[in-house]
């Protein structure tokens, strides 16, 4: 597979000495027509594990290792979700370094639908339903992983990447691992990667969409020391106006928009301002916050762009993907993050 940095239809400027501004990443396309039947277009993206109290000798493929010591077979190596049960089916090294892991999720007993051939001057159908074979259960959706210490290359089929999360959390519960090993989250690379691209480019405008109340002071002290995005900015402007640290908490709904005014003087410290409210947005958005930011040359950065993946030609396996098939594009992929000096960041 061939990995080409793309920066959303803006020209290229590590020609010019300046690193690749967005780690999006496209697979060649230019497979031949007759293979893509037999083949699935699926997106492989990056996670890493952040730990709740950082230690540079805590690392989840160490102790996904010690679970799997511990739990031994694949009898063992399961866990319940409200009504699916969720495996591990197969775990194994890869050679070059680093865990292979095929997780897979079932609702036990549930019929799966069918649509029957309608016979010929039918004016409608009704679906059918078809319980699982003797012994076994249909698949729900899976998801295949290569894990490096704390580096997470991830390829999912009808399951969310939470799932995954809650399935290692679990899975390291039930093997009576320290506390300390489910304290973890799976956080996406696109922070850094947003944040040195708009310092390359420089912030023209930042806007945020989100309710005023995620500003007060009552809602961010039953956070701690957290932020959300909008209580960043909330920061920096009330620092401006010489306001008390504290807002109204009420409901109300606010788009606050920041932008330089190239009319008036001192227009460089005014882009450094602009500049460090937009890295401090990127830095405390929240999942449900809304920002935009849009840099100089157009460029618009929000919490749904910018974050690693690619996608892949994989072998079709039924309603998923070969599951070796799969491993190998996540262990190339990794290979390519790793070239290109994403991981180290």
């Amino acid at each position: 597979m061939n990995m080409m940095p793309y920066s959303r239809g803006y020209p290229p400027l590590w020609g010019i000495g300046v690193p690749p501004p967005s780690l999006i990443y496209f697979a060649d396309t230019t497979w031949a027509g007759s293979d893509m039947a037999d083949k699935k277009i699926k997106i492989v993206s990056y996670r890493r594990a952040e730990w709740l109290s950082p230690d540079p000798n805590r690392s989840l493929e160490k102790f996904i290792r010690n679970a799997g010591t511990k739990l031994a077979t694949v009898k063992d190596r399961w866990i319940a979700s409200d009504d699916q049960t969720l495996r591990l089916a197969k775990m194994e090294n890869e050679p070059t370094g680093g865990l292979r892991l095929h997780i897979t999720t079932e609702t036990e007993g549930e019929a799966a639908s069918f649509i029957p051939k309608p016979p010929a001057g039918s004016t409608e159908f009704a679906l059918g339903t078809q319980p699982p074979p003797a012994n076994a259960e249909w698949l729900d959706g899976d998801a295949f992983l290569y894990v490096v210490d704390n580096h997470v290359c991830i390829c999912t089929t009808s399951m969310s990447d939470s799932a995954v999360k809650v399935f290692l959390w679990e899975y390291f519960k039930k093997a009576k691992l320290p506390d300390e090993a489910a304290k973890f989250d799976l956080l996406k690379k696109a922070d850094i990667t947003k944040i040195r691209l708009l310092r390359t480019q420089g912030v023209k405008e930042v806007e945020i969409r989100a309710s005023m109340f995620k500003a007060s002071a009552t809602y961010q002290a039953r956070k701690s020391h957290i932020m959300s995005s909008l209580g960043a900015v909330a920061k920096h402007v009330k620092a401006i106006l010489g306001k008390p640290n504290d807002v109204n908490p009420d409901a109300l709904q606010v788009i606050l928009t920041l932008k330089t005014d190239e009319r008036e003087k001192g227009l460089s410290i005014g882009e450094k301002e602009i500049e460090n409210i937009a890295a401090d947005v990127v830095r405390n958005a929240e999942a449900d916050d809304s920002y935009a930011i849009i840099t100089k040359t157009g460029q618009r950065i929000t919490p749904e762009e910018l974050f690693v993946k690619t996608t892949a030609s994989i072998e079709r396996d039924g309603k998923t993907v070969d599951r070796d098939d799969a491993w190998g594009e996540l262990v190339k992929f990794f290979d390519d993050l790793k070239t290109d000096g994403v991981l180290e960041q």
